[in-house]
């Protein structure tokens, strides 16, 4: 264990501050010794959330690391702590309010709710609809109380809640507006709050919204309104534009989510979850790994390989120059893996099933793109046009599937995207979902003939693999016309 932690230690850190560690907390009236056990959260220069002890009891700890905001951010989140407690709503106590004895750094002390769940979590591993819609309910109950208490979460999302058996706490005081503390807030200013945490869920859980609404409204004893749902729903569509908007420039630079690398002569983004081991390696030869690993494709414009890389089967899709000419052409452009990567995430955001991204790397020269790689999760599956015309053909549920197409092709049309290659082999069959793939040329149009003009395109491009299938074809082609009118 580092001896004692000091100011500068914590703020050149960065995110590789090793833990355990200890520090010293002085106030006018005491001076303590916290042990810090583990990270919850961490801003690189900015704020520190550990996991720790004080008198062998276990806190949560939040230090404030910037030297300029420290102190107004360290204020605002004991003001919507006090406001959140004061209007009976469950918080973490605050118990000690002191700075780091080696440097000016407030440091605030809280309560260390024991059990704990992450609500991200409950949500993502939860089985059925039924156990979501609960959660759901439980949590628009509470963001009732805080808007009929006159409070406001500025940034509302599952991580400013805490499940602890039957009992939800509010943190993250310091994004709590208490502007209006005392007089419920209008309805007005209440859907667009309760409308921001609704944007953050896949839109494949938007049946969930109507039971959540009415135990919000059941809280605050507002009548039922199909209207009010209605503007909700608005709310919750102009969030997710907006919100979409800010987490696709996200995607590419450093961040809590992800590790950015960036030099004269490659650029690298990867999930923060996935940069350990092997992936490290992979990332710094990629070459070498797809070498020596099963090719799934070994074409002149790209090379695909399949490869375990920490216990995880992932596939590696390498963009290559062709030529000399085809490298003037790429290299001022953004790069497929780039694309792969953007897409990737949008998709996500539409809820679209894909495969989950990994990363991407550039080789550069400057401000001149090459090679490139994007990584992504293998989907353990079958194309859709193979699994259609092999002999398992008759065991196929057709309309099934051809519902699941449609619904991934009316997303893509509400989001105003087209797809460029729709080939039955760009969707993958895998248990009960249809996965896109091979989505470097989707493209977002901002017109609606564009697009329209795109989407036939793509429907065309589907339908050329059932023209010696009519039955086949003839239920897709109702799918589409049914969903798009194309």
């Amino acid at each position: 264990m580092k001896s004692t932690a000091d100011s500068q230690y914590l703020r050149n850190s960065g995110r590789n501050l090793e833990v355990p560690f200890k520090f010293l907390l002085k106030s006018d009236d005491f001076s303590v010794e916290l042990i810090s056990e583990s990270i919850a959260r961490i801003i690189p220069g900015k704020r520190l959330v550990c996991l720790g002890k004080w008198n062998k009891k276990p806190v949560a700890v939040k230090i404030f690391l910037n030297s300029k905001s420290a102190r107004r951010h360290c204020e605002r989140e004991i003001k919507g702590i006090n406001a959140v407690a004061n209007a009976g709503i469950k918080t973490p106590a605050l118990l000690l309010q002191g700075n780091l004895q080696q440097g000016d750094i407030p440091v605030l002390v809280f309560q260390r709710i024991m059990p704990a769940l992450n609500p991200h979590e409950v949500f993502d591993m939860a089985e059925t609809d039924e156990k979501r819609s609960e959660l759901l309910k439980r949590i628009a109950v509470v963001i009732a109380e805080q808007h009929e208490a006159g409070l406001k979460q500025k940034d509302l999302h599952l991580g400013n809640f805490l499940l602890s058996d039957n009992d939800i706490y509010t943190i993250d005081g310091d994004t709590i507006d208490i502007g209006q503390t005392g007089t419920p807030l209008p309805k007005a200013m209440s859907l667009n709050n309760l409308g921001l945490f609704l944007a953050q869920f896949n839109r494949n859980f938007d049946h969930l919204f109507s039971t959540a609404f009415q135990a919000y409204t059941a809280k605050r004893s507002w009548p039922s309104d199909s209207g009010l749902f209605n503007q909700l729903l608005k709310e919750v569509k102009f969030q997710r534009k907006n919100g979409g908007k800010k987490y696709l420039h996200k995607i590419f630079r450093e961040c809590t989510a992800f590790v950015c690398h960036k030099s004269w002569n490659s650029y690298m983004v990867c999930g923060r979850d996935f940069y350990h081991g092997e992936m490290k390696k992979l990332i710094a030869d990629p070459d070498s790994v797809i070498d020596s690993s099963r090719l799934l494709k070994d074409g002149n414009s790209a090379t695909v390989a399949l490869a375990e890389v920490n216990g995880k089967l992932l596939v590696i899709k390498r963009y290559n120059i062709k030529n000399f000419i085809h490298a003037l052409k790429r290299c001022p452009r953004n790069t497929r893996a780039w694309s792969s990567w953007r897409n990737a995430h949008r998709l996500e955001l539409l809820g679209i099933p894909t495969p989950k991204p990994i990363a991407f790397l550039e080789r550069r020269w400057g401000p001149f793109r090459s090679t490139s790689y994007y990584i992504a999760e293998y989907i353990d599956g079958t194309d859709l046009y193979r699994l259609i015309t092999s002999d398992r053909s008759k065991e196929i549920n057709i309309e099934a599937l051809s519902i699941k197409f449609g619904e991934i092709l009316k997303l893509l049309a509400d989001a105003c995207m087209s797809h460029g290659d729709f080939k039955a082999t760009n969707f993958i069959v895998a248990g009960e979902r249809l996965y896109l793939i091979d989505i470097e040329g989707m493209r977002k149009h901002s017109c609606r003939w564009s697009l329209r003009r795109a989407l036939k395109r793509d429907c065309r491009r589907f339908m050329k693999n059932w023209k010696d299938m009519p039955k086949v074809a003839r239920i897709f082609q109702n799918q589409i016309k049914q969903l798009t009118g194309l």
